[in-house]
């Protein structure tokens, strides 16, 4: 090789870092359907079909095989039928994790594997940290545990691959790409909120312009045109006046609102929401309750990467082109944001709910 061709390799390498035979395979082959899919199609295709498109499944045919046998379908109908979300399994003797928040509580769960239905299942601990449940069921043959990542966190702009859609045969593979660092998701401003919108407007800030429906505010008797003086006797001048309030309260405490209606003075105790109870505008645009999922903040470390799910596509594994198992599917937080467990934390994880 002369000079000019290694400072071209030496290039490429430092921009594009190596990538195993069977990822360059994999990848070639589906940017080749993407791009047979767009030539037949005369001006393009719709765009989920030209990442979830069946010929784009066939190129990823050894992934889905992979979430077939190590992923669950987990249900919490009588007839399990209506899949709530999915959940990863990570022993031959049948222990699969799952968002916790999705499944404590429900009288009724059962799940799938591969074909298989089970209608056993126990729920024997939940990691609040992680939002994170460990199921237990009995299988007759061993099952096939994911293969996790030893490595290091997997870079910006690497594809990665989760379940997406099932039948009761089938799973079906949803491809994306890591979007941002690996990072921690701290908490909201403050975990709780009043239940109102205020107007915009720097000279009226504390005028109510809306209130949330069946929240603390609406039950206390907060109206649309109130002006917010004061909470917990605090005299509220800028908005971080209210924040610092509220930063000091759980969900279900009550704070003391003061406040003016038609030039009288009126004083109410409003129970606090939490904050994610309460959907904002940009979460409604985003899929809201429908969409998004309940819990989606104050994770010590996740993957953040744009592959388009929704709360009952979550609990899963998220691979990469290799087929191993880098993390597991923990939230859909926004329009263009999932959250995964990095691999690391989840071997962790794994053995401490496990022992």
């Amino acid at each position: 090789m002369n000079t000019d061709d290694e400072k071209i390799s030496t290039a490429w390498n430092m921009r594009f870092p190596p990538m195993t035979f069977i990822s360059i395979l994999v990848l070639s082959v589906s940017l080749f359907v993407v791009s047979a899919q767009l030539s037949s199609a005369q001006g393009g295709l719709p765009a989920d079909q030209r990442i979830n498109g069946k010929r784009v499944w066939a190129a990823f045919e050894a992934h889905r095989e992979i979430l077939q046998r190590s992923s669950a379908v987990i249900y919490t109908d009588e007839r399990a039928r209506v899949k709530s979300l999915y959940g990863t399994v990570v022993s031959e003797d049948g222990y699969i994790l799952t968002k916790a928040s999705e499944v404590e509580g429900k009288s009724h769960l059962s799940l799938r594997i591969g074909s298989e239905l089970y209608t056993e299942v126990e729920l024997l601990g939940v990691d609040d940290q992680w939002d994170v449940a460990l199921l237990k069921i009995t299988p007759e043959q061993p099952l096939t545990p994911v293969e996790l990542c030893s490595g290091d966190d997997v870079a910006q702009g690497h594809w990665v691959v989760s379940n997406g859609s099932t039948t009761r045969a089938q799973r079906r593979v949803r491809l994306g790409v890591v979007s941002a660092e690996t990072r921690k998701i701290s908490a909201t401003k403050s975990h709780v909120v009043l239940g109102v919108g205020f107007d915009k407007d720097k000279e009226t800030q504390w005028k109510v312009a809306s209130v949330s429906k069946d929240k603390g505010a609406q039950k206390a008797g907060i109206e649309v045109g109130d002006i917010i003086i004061s909470a917990d006797g605090v005299k509220l001048t800028e908005r971080e006046d209210l924040i610092e309030v509220l930063k000091k309260k759980q969900p279900g405490d009550k704070v003391a609102i003061e406040l003016t209606r038609d030039k009288k003075k009126l004083r109410l105790d409003v129970e606090l929401s939490a904050r994610e109870d309460v959907m904002t505008r940009n979460d409604q645009m985003s899929g809201g309750e429908n969409q998004l999922s309940a819990r989606r903040s104050e994770f010590p470390r996740v993957i953040d990467h744009d592959t388009p799910l929704t709360k009952v596509s979550v609990g899963g594994p998220l691979l990469n082109l290799d087929g191993i198992c880098i993390g597991m599917n923990i939230a859909r937080a926004s329009r263009v944001a999932t959250f995964a467990i990095p691999a690391r934390e989840l071997s962790e994880l794994i053995k401490r709910m496990t022992k």
